[in-house]
């Protein structure tokens, strides 16, 4: 089975059992200590940046209820 064969049979699944895949994945995932550091400092920088950019009114933040329903409007 090919990674493309495995992804399509993975997202056929009832949204039920694709939580259930996805909570097992992660948690798998959090059990490994091979997490590339740099990158989990990268991440940790980016999200320093926007908070400060938020918190300072050099960006303005976009309600997550907007957002969705802008995206929900857009696909209508």
């Amino acid at each position: 089975m090919t990674l493309e064969q495995l992804e399509n049979e993975v997202l056929a699944l009832p949204q039920d059992s694709l939580i259930h895949l996805f909570t097992r994945l992660i948690e798998q995932l959090g059990k490994t200590n091979e997490i590339d550091r740099e990158v989990e400092n990268d991440w940790l920088e980016e999200a320093e940046a926007r908070d400060h950019d938020l918190t300072s009114g050099e960006v303005i933040g976009y309600p997550a209820s907007q957002v969705f329903a802008d995206l929900r409007a857009s696909l209508a």
